[in-house]
């Protein structure tokens, strides 16, 4: 399996774990992403954690999911984060997500930041 996406209801969050995607993983992702969406309520979280991941994503793959971002967006994320612990990763996922995401370089790290956000 190139990834792995868990929806916590209870914590509304979904944590997504890359391990290298290929062009032909992208349609099921966004299904997955887009059903995962539907579990959530606004003001969810997310995260994806790449530092699994042997490759950094082909330009191809990177455009095919951009728009993951907009769904992000369009279902009211609270808050996204991606770890990875390279700077080609950073790189990419700053690309990919920059306009709502931050970067942490361990899951520990990120879902304590994750946690800061969510109201009390």
């Amino acid at each position: 399996m190139p990834y792995t996406m868990d929806v916590n209801v209870e914590k509304n969050q979904v944590v997504v774990k890359a391990f290298g995607l290929t062009e032909a993983d992208v349609p099921a992702y966004i299904s997955d992403f887009e059903q995962a969406m539907k579990k959530l309520k606004p003001g969810f979280t997310g995260v994806t954690d790449v530092t699994e991941s042997k490759t950094i994503l082909t330009p191809e793959v990177a455009a095919m999911l951009a728009p993951t971002g907009d769904i992000a967006v369009a279902h009211g994320v609270g808050g996204w984060v991606y770890v990875a612990d390279t700077p080609v990763w950073k790189m990419q996922m700053k690309r990919l997500f920059g306009k709502f995401a931050v970067h942490y370089p361990t899951y520990e790290e990120a879902d304590a930041y994750l946690n800061s956000l969510v109201k009390k």
